[in-house]
Formats: structure tokens, C-alpha cells, sequence
């Protein structure tokens, strides 16, 4: 087994929960099994040489410190992915892992598909003010939601964030939020299967790590508005604006995304979506566009910062983040259905052009969904069309995971 990495944060917390009465009061998680195959290079589907898989296993739960129930809650999560020997059989590649380097000579005894084990989640919940004020505060190893700092959840194992944050609710309909991000195990602009994924809480951005101010309003019937502020020092600031709402089966959704970086490099983003729902129905349409960009801060994009998935409408099935890439357009139609007791299908066609190095991407994919009991199954067909390839690819993706 690896060597598990704590944050003194996170030792700190098993230290207090050590020494308080806890009271156990949920305990879950998870079992997964995703494949996927391709025919890249002129490869075949199924082959082992053009597969990729992993599983993964997620335990967590929620304890309650001290004699009050709902005063300090204790937040705990481990996550394990594993090949299961997978690599000698079905697969050379892995969704998520730890090396997936060739030894010398290539390929002699195939990759290094190393497991990994990481504490993904390990927090305090509490109100600092002890009821004067509806703050709550979070303070440790956690998931985020906003929208450029957040937790991408299309892959087998989930990214986090070692993290303060405050959340208050004083102003009806409204929440505050400001955050400060110290670390990450995964590095702006690279996926959650990136080298180290386990080891990996070293730093977000800098060793200055990051702060996020945010308001999020329901003032408006049938509308949430929200604003947001970045500060990643010696990096850039980044401002977001998001409203988003509904009217009997219409939504629409509008975001303009600024980034002003320490290198002088500076642009904007503008996403707008336009869906309608009906009786299990889901259509919708949604176009980006975002600024030619120079310097290394420009290089970020509108992209996940602790991560690879961009929070533009226009973000694909498979190819998550090339829509949020500097000097991009973009456009995206979904249609989603549901077939009552018999599956949940949906039709997904992307694409984007990057207008400084005329590459285009175009992907269409196609999945059918279903739950048995606690198990949650998805088949996915996806087929892309690259200009920085030679060949065409079709992928075929099964993802199976069992809640417990």
C-alpha cells in the first residue's frame, strides 16, 4: 500500500476528534468498476493495448463531536483505486492512477499501474458564532463547488481541496461564501488521473494557494444570479457571473468570465444555453466564445483551476475542458430522455475550434443509463473527430458503481 500524505490540517483534525466524544451518525460509500475502449492509432476496440480501466472504492461518513449533535460535525472520506490486475489482461492505460510510464525496453513487462489510497475528505463543520449569525464554517480536506474552483465528478475518483471556508445565510435568499485554498492533489490544467492523484496534496496554483469571494441569490423569482472573485497571487484574478432560470419548461443561462493575469495577460469569457424540459425531455443549446490570451497566466483559460474541466455550457461528454482553452468558440446540443422503467439516454455533440492554432475538435456521444436496485450503470459510445490526429476514434465506455 502507499505511503498516505497528511496535511498538518488534517492531522490537527485527527487529533481533536481523537480527544472529543464522537457520535457516529452516517457511514456509506461506494464500489466502482469503469472500462473503456478505443480504436486511436489504428487500433482495434477491446484490444488490451487500446483499453483503459480502474476500480475504485469510496468510504465516508459524518460523525457528530462533542455533547451537541449538530454543533461540530466530523466529515470523513478514503478513496482506493486499483487495477485489480486488470493491466495483465484487459487494459494498458488507467482512468486514474499513480504511473503509468513504460519500463525499458518499451513495453517489456507493460506499464507501471501502480494502487493509490488517499484520505479525500477529512473536515470540521461548525458555526464559529454559536448561533448569533448563520455562518457555517468548513475547515479541512474537502469537495467544492464553485464554478473555477471545483470538484470534477466524470471520472472514477473524485479531486479535492485542503480548504477554509465560510458560508453565511444572514440575508434571506442569499448566500455569502469566502474561501481560502491551500492545496490540491491535482494541478491546474491536468485531470484527476494525473500522476500522484493519491500523494499529490502539494499545492494549488502557488504555495500562497488561493482565496474565492462569492454571493449566490434567489432574490429574483425563478432566477439564481451569482458572482464570484479569484485571487491566486502571483497568478491572476479571475471574476465570474452566472444567472441562470426557468419558466414553464424554458431555461436559459448566460456567464461572462474575466481573467487578469500578474503576466499582463488578460481576456474575457461569454457562455449562454437556451433548454426546454417536458415530461422526461431534456433539449438544450449552448455557445462560448473566449478571448485570444498571451503569457503563461493566459495559458489557464477558462478551466477548472484545480483541474481540467471548464465550467462553460459548452463542455463535452469526454473532452471536458478544450471548449475553455484560450482564443476557443464553441457550440453544444444536448438531448436528453427518459424512458420510464427502461433507461436514461442522452445525445451529446460538441465542438470547438481554436482560432490561434486552427485545430477543431468535434465529439458525439451517445449514453444509456439505468439504476438495478443500488447499482448505477451507464453505456457510453463516444466518437471524436480531431485535427491533430491522423484517424478518426470511437470509444466505448462502461461505468458500474455500487452504493452501499
Amino acid at each position: 500500500m502507499k505511503k498516505i500524505n497528511l496535511s498538518i490540517a488534517a492531522i490537527a483534525l485527527i487529533a481533536t476528534a481523537a480527544n472529543a466524544d464522537i457520535k457516529s451518525q452516517s457511514f456509506g460509500g461506494s464500489a466502482s468498476l469503469f472500462y473503456g475502449t478505443n480504436d486511436a492509432s489504428n487500433g482495434d476496440l477491446f484490444d488490451k493495448g487500446t483499453s483503459y480501466g480502474n476500480t475504485a472504492v469510496h468510504l465516508g461518513g459524518t460523525a457528530a463531536v462533542g455533547a451537541c449533535d449538530t454543533c461540530v460535525k466530523l466529515n470523513y472520506g478514503i478513496t482506493g483505486v486499483s487495477t485489480m490486475g486488470l493491466e495483465n489482461t484487459l487494459v494498458a492505460d488507467t482512468w486514474v492512477g499513480d504511473d503509468v510510464t513504460a519500463v525499458t525496453p518499451p513495453n517489456a513487462y507493460g506499464p507501471r499501474l501502480r494502487d493509490a489510497v488517499w484520505i479525500d475528505t477529512l473536515n470540521l463543520t461548525f458555526n464559529p458564532l454559536n448561533g448569533i449569525s448563520n455562518t457555517t464554517m468548513v475547515v479541512g480536506r474537502q469537495e467544492l463547488a464553485t464554478p473555477m474552483v471545483f470538484t470534477e465528478k466524470w471520472n472514477i475518483a473524485r479531486n479535492s481541496y485542503d480548504a477554509a471556508v465560510a458560508v453565511n445565510n444572514d440575508i434571506v435568499d442569499t448566500t455569502l461564501v469566502a474561501a481560502w485554498v491551500g492545496r490540491s492533489n491535482v494541478a491546474a490544467g491536468r485531470t484527476v488521473n494525473a500522476r500522484n492523484i493519491g500523494n499529490g496534496f502539494n499545492q494549488f496554483l502557488t504555495k500562497e494557494g488561493a482565496y474565492a469571494f462569492g454571493a449566490v441569490t434567489k432574490a429574483i423569482p425563478s432566477i439564481v444570479a451569482q458572482a464570484w472573485y479569484y485571487v491566486a497571487p502571483r497568478v491572476a484574478n479571475v471574476g465570474w457571473l452566472q444567472a441562470e432560470g426557468e419558466y414553464e419548461g424554458f431555461s436559459l443561462g448566460a456567464q461572462y468570465g474575466m481573467l487578469d493575469g500578474d503576466d499582463n495577460s488578460d481576456g474575457n469569457a461569454i457562455g449562454v444555453k437556451i433548454g426546454y424540459n417536458y415530461e422526461g425531455l431534456g433539449l438544450s443549446a449552448a455557445y462560448s466564445t473566449v478571448d485570444k490570451m498571451t503569457g503563461t497566466s493566459g495559458t489557464l483559460g477558462f478551466v477548472n483551476l484545480g483541474g481540467a474541466q471548464t465550467p462553460l455550457y459548452t463542455a463535452g461528454w469526454w473532452d471536458v475542458g478544450g471548449q475553455g482553452a484560450q482564443d476557443t468558440d464553441a457550440y453544444n446540443v444536448t438531448a436528453t430522455y427518459s424512458v420510464e422503467n427502461v433507461a436514461d439516454l442522452g445525445l451529446y455533440y460538441t465542438n470547438w475550434e481554436n482560432q490561434t492554432t486552427n485545430d477543431a475538435v468535434s465529439e458525439l456521444a451517445v449514453t444509456a443509463g439505468k439504476s438495478f436496485g443500488n447499482l448505477d450503470a451507464t453505456l457510453a459510445y463516444v466518437y471524436t473527430d480531431d485535427d491533430t490526429k491522423t484517424d478518426k476514434q470511437n470509444d466505448v465506455q462502461v461505468y458500474l458503481t455500487y452504493n452501499f
